[in-house]
């Protein structure tokens, strides 16, 4: 159980995707659970940094024995009906329950403190973590590709590189 405000429990789904053209795009976390859907805005660099995190946690996490987490009592959805929201996301926090393999993502609104208790809260297993962030690597790298010297985005327009002629646009 997680102490956010609303509790989404274990969910069925966890999907990021971007919408819109390159330049342009928008990032978010689409979550479905019993408890009802979410739609977790966020920025393009938060989607990537959620991504590389899921990775370091798993990678210093032994492999499980089995490949299917254990059921967790107290999992379901807080009993607030089936509810769908979106909102902003702030700040991310991931957690695990190493007895039931088990993943606690806790999500933050951009417009509340950080201190305060996290709005949204669920639980996923390692499968749907690894997918996820692969998933989130993907739609980030598919968006314009970076100049190899500055690592500014390059788009159909001239890319002026300040480390290839010296000069910068202030």
């Amino acid at each position: 159980m997680t102490d956010a405000k609303y509790d989404f429990g274990l969910v069925s789904a966890v999907k990021a995707e971007a919408l819109g053209e390159p330049g342009r795009r928008q990032f978010r976390l689409l979550l479905e659970s019993q408890g009802g859907n979410a739609c977790l805005w966020l920025e393009k660099n938060l989607l990537f940094q959620l991504s590389v995190v899921i990775h370091q946690v798993l990678a210093t996490l032994s492999s499980p024995e089995s490949s299917d987490s254990l059921p967790y009592p107290g999992l379901s959805p807080t009993d607030q009906g089936q509810s769908s929201m979106e909102f902003d996301v702030g700040n991310l926090s991931l957690g695990h329950n190493p007895e039931r393999n088990l993943f606690l993502i806790e999500v933050h609104d951009k417009k509340d403190d950080q201190d305060r208790e996290a709005l949204l809260g669920f639980w996923a297993s390692r499968a749907q973590l690894e997918g996820l962030a692969k998933e989130a690597q993907a739609v980030c790298a598919a968006g314009r590709p970076l100049c190899p010297l500055c690592n500014a985005p390059m788009g159909s327009e001239a890319h002026i590189c300040p480390k290839s002629n010296g000069h910068h646009s202030l």
